[in-house]
């Protein structure tokens, strides 16, 4: 193999939705002003949204573990599907991935959720928010296994970088923020495609916006619930689909207005001049809300025990309201009405995570 470049980076974000994606915006963006080269590597769906934003960067069509959750509310079956394939999932990709780091001379590997993606010798970070994995309630004993595994597996890779605060004002709860850390993590504070942008909130142009998220079928099983919802209570409504092969245009369909996909300042002039709200319980759409400062009705996916927890959580500490799928049919419109939260102040956390991470050199030679 020949020497790795050092100004080349690998980005590889998980492929269950835009969320992954979407929150390595900002450490694109930051590597590229330190003058480094990106490489991103993922599925079509997640490259296509990346290339929006950078249209110059190379990307590599390498596919993370698919998913497909049941159209129902019981999600039982296909997790447990999840759970026995990912294993082998994992050692698969982190074999695939020797090879593309030595055709590509990679030096740093940056891994959103993919547990494999790391490189005896190659300096490489795991960013995930989820240190702590929720089974669901027949398998509930076996979590303490999960917490041993995600630590081990973590500790294979230079650093754990978490998207979320050290102290009580965090987001995620007990997901980021188990008994012990390992001595690689690091709090990074929040990840949003909207940092560093500011836009007014403006006179109301839409009475509904509704963010789709997530594996299909339950992402347009959303996106129909948001539009009976809308035509219920006779609202003006923009439903954004997540699909950015769609295109940002915003096109009406049987009296809703959809986009599949919208850029930044757009997408946060939308949120802010609706005055209601509806979003899956994603963590990374609740970290772009938080960092516009805008609150709504988030909805869990069903069956999905991380966004269950979120969205219990944010709103017991009354950042978010939420209800179940189930749910929406009947709700009082009011818990979907948009309002404000304290926006997190910029900090210095990623700064010095950054300085921490490149005072020491790792060598470059794989197994």
């Amino acid at each position: 193999m020949g020497e790795a470049n050092e100004n080349r980076v690998l980005v590889c974000p998980l492929g269950w939705g835009l969320g992954h994606a979407s929150r390595l915006i900002p450490i694109i963006t930051r590597f590229q002003k330190l003058g480094f080269e990106i490489i991103a590597a993922g599925d079509d769906l997640q490259m296509q949204y990346i290339t929006t934003y950078f249209p110059d960067i190379k990307t590599i069509i390498f596919p993370s573990f698919n998913v497909r959750l049941a159209s129902g509310s019981n999600q039982l079956i296909p997790i447990l599907g999840i759970a026995l394939r990912l294993p082998y999932h994992t050692v698969r990709e982190h074999f695939a991935l020797k090879g593309i780091v030595r055709e590509h001379r990679i030096n740093l590997i940056i891994s959103d959720n993919r547990y494999g993606l790391w490189c005896k010798g190659i300096k490489s970070v795991l960013i995930t928010h989820q240190l702590r994995v929720l089974f669901p309630k027949p398998f509930r004993f076996l979590e303490k296994v999960g917490m041993w595994s995600t630590r081990r597996i973590s500790k294979k890779f230079t650093y754990c970088w978490i998207p979320d605060y050290p102290d009580d004002k965090n987001l995620a709860g007990k997901l980021s923020h188990p008994r012990a850390l390992t001595s690689n993590s690091r709090y990074i504070g929040l990840l949003s495609r909207f940092q560093g942008i500011r836009v007014d909130r403006c006179s109301q142009e839409w009475d509904l916006v509704g963010i789709a998220s997530g594996p299909s079928p339950q992402r347009e099983i959303f996106i129909e619930l948001i539009g009976r919802f809308s035509k219920r209570h006779n609202l003006k409504t923009l439903i954004v689909k997540g699909n950015p092969a769609e295109g940002i245009d915003i096109y009406q369909d049987n009296g809703i207005f959809y986009a599949g996909h919208l850029d930044d300042i757009d997408f946060a002039k939308v949120i802010l001049s609706s005055k209601y709200l509806i979003t899956r319980a994603g963590y990374s759409t609740i970290m772009d809300l938080t960092a516009l400062g805008v609150s709504g009705l988030i909805i869990p996916t069903p069956g999905q025990t991380e966004q269950e927890y979120l969205a219990d959580y944010l709103s017991k500490n009354g950042l978010f309201k939420t209800c179940k799928q189930s749910e929406l049919e009947s709700i009082d419109i009011s818990i979907a009405q948009s309002a404000h939260i304290p926006i997190n102040k910029p900090d210095e956390l990623f700064e010095n995570v950054l300085q921490d991470f490149f005072s020491t050199k790792n060598g470059v030679e794989l197994n």
